[in-house]
C-alpha cells in the first residue's frame, strides 16, 4: 500500500523545510507550498494524490481559516490539520465549525 502525499503549507520557508524533511525521514512523500494560493493550485493538478494537508494558521496574504474554507468547500473529504504557535479555543472551535 502507497502512502498518500502530504501537502504543507508554511510561509516561513526554515520552518517548511523543516517540517517537510521530518515527514520526509518518517518515510512520507511531501509536497510543500509557501501560502494558500499556491497550495491550492498544487491541490487542482490532477497528478496530485494528497492525503491531508498540514497548514499554518498564522500566514499572509491567505491565512490557514481562509485556506480550510477554501479546501473544504472544493475538497470536503480531505483531512486538514492546523497548526500554530498562537492558538486560542476559540479559534480552535471556530476551525472545528
Amino acid at each position: 500500500m502507497t502512502q498518500s502525499t502530504i501537502l504543507v503549507v508554511e510561509d516561513d520557508v526554515e520552518l517548511r523545510e523543516a517540517l517537510c524533511d521530518t515527514l520526509e525521514l518518517a518515510g512520507y512523500p511531501v509536497v510543500a507550498a509557501a501560502c494558500g494560493r499556491t497550495a491550492l493550485d498544487l491541490l487542482a493538478e490532477k497528478e496530485r494524490e494528497v492525503g491531508v494537508v498540514v497548514t499554518d494558521v498564522q500566514m499572509q496574504p491567505m491565512n490557514g481559516y481562509a485556506l480550510l474554507r477554501r479546501i473544504k468547500a472544493q475538497y470536503p473529504v480531505l483531512p486538514v490539520l492546523l497548526m500554530t504557535a498562537y492558538g486560542s479555543i476559540q479559534k480552535a472551535v471556530e476551525a472545528m465549525q
